[in-house]
This record gives C-alpha cells, structure tokens and sequence, in this order.
C-alpha cells in the first residue's frame, strides 16, 4: 500500500489545494524577488497546477474532489482577477480571463467524463505543456497572421501541432499500460488519432481570445481524441476521415470566396467534426443545408458572400453541436429533435431575412405592427414569415427522411417559426443599436467605417449574435416540448 492509497480523498484533496498555493507563492517569490516578468511566472503557475490537476485520476477515486477544487478556484480566480492580486498568476500582455477559463475546463471535464481517464489527462497535459510551448515558441516568430482578435505566429501554430502530436502518440500508450487497457491501437490508427487530435487542438487554439484557449483547447483535445478511437472502434472512421477531407475543402474554398472569415472557416469545421463524428452523414445533412443555403440565398440579392466570423458561426451551429455531443456519449434520443430544433430555428430566422428582402410591401414590427424600413431589428414581412416556416419544413424533412424519426415536419415548422419571432422581438426591445460616428449610419455592428460606434439603444452585450444563439436555443426548447407532449 503506498501513501497515497493510505489517506482518504478529502485528505489528498486538501494537500492539492495547499500544493496548488504553494506553486502560487513560488510564482509570487520569483516575480518579486527573482524580478521574474508576469508572464513568465504566469506560464510557471499554467503547467505546473496542470500537471498536479493531470494526476488526480490516479488519486482520487470519484470526481466530486475535482469538482469541489475546480469550483473552488473558479470563484478565488475571479475574485483575485477583479481585484488585481497575484500579477504572478494573472498579469499579461493583454487582458485575459485564462485563470477563471482554466478550472471551468477542469470542472467540464471531471463533471461529465471522469470515467474516461486518459483522455481526460491527455486533454490537461496539452493545457499544461503544448499551450505554453506554443505561447513561448510563438512569441519568437516573426510570420503573424490574425484568424480572430489575438494574433498568432506559424511557428507557435507548429509547435502546438508538434507537442500536442507528442503527447497523444507516447501519452495514449503509456497511459493504457498504466490503465492496464484491453484495447490495442495499431501503430498507423495511432499516428491519424495523434493528427487528427493535434491539428484540431491547434485550431482551436489559434481562435481563441482573450485566455479562452485555456477553455477550448482541453474540450477540443477531449472531443476529437474521443470522436476518432470510438468511430475507429465502431468501423466508422474511413467516413469521418472522408468527411474531414470534405471539410477542409468545403471551407478553404468558403473562405477563398469570402463567405466566412478565417475564424468562421475553423470554427465552422470544428463543428462539422464533432457533429459529423457524433452521428455521421445523417447528422452532418441537416447542417451542411442550413449553411450552403443560408449562404447562396445571401449571395443572390448581396452579390457578395456574407464573411460570418466565429461569433456568427456559434450563434447559429453552436446549440446544435452541443446536442450533437450529448447524443454522442450517452446515447440520449431526444437530443436528435433538440439538434434539429435548433438547427431549424436558425434557417427559419435566415430565410425569414433573406426571402423576406423580396417583399413589395414594407416590414412591420411584430407587436405593434407599425410599419418600418427595411433592416431595422424587428421588423418582418408575410414573405418573410412564409420564408421561414419553408426553411423548418425542410429541416424537420430532413429529420423524418435521413435521421429516421416520426413526425417532425410540425413540430419543427412550430419551433422554427417560434424562435425567428422570437428574434425579431429581442431584436426589437433589447438587441444593441449603434450609431456610426463617421457617416452617421444605425448599425448592429460595433464597428462601423472602421470606427467605433455609439450605443443609442438596448444592452451592449445582446447583438445580433447573442439573439441568434437564444433564437436556436427557444428553437430546440419549442420542438422538444411539442415533440415529447403531442408528437
């Protein structure tokens, strides 16, 4: 018996918690008396409480410790972040939320797949090891590229790919050994899951913003590492790795004609490769439709492609991805209706925009029915309307035909057309209206003639992004309940 099997889990939970103040106190030290800069002490604390975090699954033998430390700090991280203490920890170049991102990853990740250990350490150890390489690495190239707001360097890309590929390849054998696994993985399936999983965590990374890597980058590990060995044990994976080959195309040539932006390309495969790896070809269809016709309705009357970024990207895919997950690993089918729930409300509120452009008569407000111009938040048209419960016919179409589930084609049109007005409401009463200081122009946009904009109405914090992401969240809630009470 060693030590540690000696002491109980809240014993060994407090002797972390006091290794983890230890680590900050060291940072603290060699900041202030070593004159090491922040940074630098900021990267120390990184790996270091990530590699402490990395053996638990070993120590403790239920998640609730982890769960307790990592709530725990989220709160002590917050709270050290607002009142500017522990530069050591929290200081660096830019304004970053990393230190609160970091323990909600751990608290994701121990609440929901503690019984999946290696991944779940492989996914820390990347945090721990491959981020700060990157960071370190990218600090001394000179190629920066901008795929979001942070910028990024091609070698510190590479390198995230180089050390997240060597930490997949050598951790996942010796971390079966120690597991003592009954699975084997050829060598060649074991270089493809070691790619597939790096060059996915390196996406990630390089979208990420303002600290948000320390979130995305360990779910993103988790998720890919996972999709890939249960499609390879399932026989599946030829047709994931045909869809990524697919993929890849499909948004290298949506960025080469402006149809999303560098940030919106990535995080649109991201999202096809968890939906895709979730449920296949019948998952992937329903999604695919929503952004190929979303896109071409745009470009008829525009003339040029919609660049949708990320924020654009997750507002309208993010909800379904979500349910895409779930179903994924436990196997939950009213997940299937939520997914395309969410997926038919946002082509409903598309196509109620873009079909409603060709109406003769003007938009009226929902409520008051007053009549206003054309793109005002708010406003709608019958065409528009027709539009989209079109857009959710389809989506539930699809449903009956490819996912093989009854009677969908009404609940669907219910939930599509529901979350479209619940848009333009929220786009009515609370969406974020901006003034254009330099032509004078009302505006969605933050940004407008390459100048700030002024708020004149509603919250700062809901745009059209925000109230697209709630609009596919009623979406899924609406079919759902018509679903399960009177499907």
């Amino acid at each position: 018996m060693t030590l540690f099997d000696s002491l109980n889990d809240w014993t060994l939970f407090l002797l972390i918690f006091i290794a983890i103040f230890i680590v900050l106190g060291l940072a603290e030290f060699v900041r202030n008396k070593q004159g090491w800069p922040p940074e630098s002490t900021r990267k120390f604390v990184h790996i270091f409480v990530g590699l402490i975090v990395s053996i638990c699954p070993f120590l403790f033998k239920s998640n609730i410790q982890l769960i307790s430390l990592s709530s725990l700090f989220i709160i002590v991280n917050w709270t050290l972040l607002r009142s500017d203490r522990f530069a050591s920890m929290h200081a660096t170049l830019r304004k970053s939320y990393g230190t609160v991102y970091f323990p909600f990853a751990i608290l994701l990740l121990s609440y929901f797949w503690w019984d999946k250990p290696i991944s779940f350490i492989l996914a820390i150890l990347v945090l721990a090891i491959a981020d700060p390489i990157a960071a370190v690495t990218g600090a001394k190239g000179r190629t920066i590229y901008f795929p979001w707001r942070d910028q990024k360097s091609r070698r510190g890309s590479l390198a995230m790919f180089g050390s997240t590929f060597l930490i997949i390849m050598l951790g996942t054998d010796l971390l079966a050994r120690a597991y003592e696994a009954t699975f084997f993985i050829p060598f060649p399936v074991l270089i493809g899951l070691s790619i597939f999983t790096a060059f996915s965590a390196t996406l990630a990374e390089s979208i990420s913003f303002r600290g948000s890597d320390n979130l995305s980058v360990p779910l993103v590990t988790f998720l890919t590492y996972e999709i890939f060995l249960i499609n390879y044990t399932h026989g599946t994976l030829p047709q994931l790795l045909l869809w990524t080959t697919i993929s890849l195309a499909i948004f290298a040539l949506a960025w080469n004609r402006k149809a999303v932006s560098s940030s919106g390309a990535i995080s649109g495969y991201l999202i096809g490769i968890l939906v895709f790896g979730a449920g296949g070809w019948p998952w992937i269809t329903p999604l695919v439709f929503f952004f190929a016709s979303s896109s071409i309705l745009s470009h008829l009357h525009h003339k040029q492609y919609a660049n949708r970024n990320i924020l654009q990207i997750l507002a309208n895919g993010g909800v379904g991805a979500i349910f895409a997950i779930i179903y994924f690993f436990w196997n939950f089918p009213p997940a299937i209706v939520l997914y395309l729930g969410a997926i038919g409300a946002a082509t409903a509120d598309t196509w109620a925009t873009e079909i409603g452009f060709y109406s003769r008569s003007k938009p009226r407000l929902v409520l008051s029915k007053k009549i206003v111009e054309r793109g005002v938040s708010g406003g709608v048209t019958v065409m528009g309307i027709l539009g989209s419960a079109l857009g959710a016919f389809i989506i539930g179409f699809l449903g009956e035909e490819i996912l093989m589930m009854n009677d969908l084609l009404l609940p669907l049109t219910i939930a599509g057309l529901t979350g479209s007005l619940t848009d333009s409401i929220l786009g009515r009463f609370i969406q974020a209206q901006f003034k254009c200081p330099s032509c004078g122009e009302q505006t969605e946009d933050r940004y407008h003639c390459d100048q700030k904009t002024e708020l004149i109405f509603g919250s700062r914090w809901i745009g059209n992004d925000m109230v697209n992401f709630i609009n596919t969240v009623v979406g899924a809630s609406v079919a759902y309940f018509i679903w399960m009470n009177y499907g």
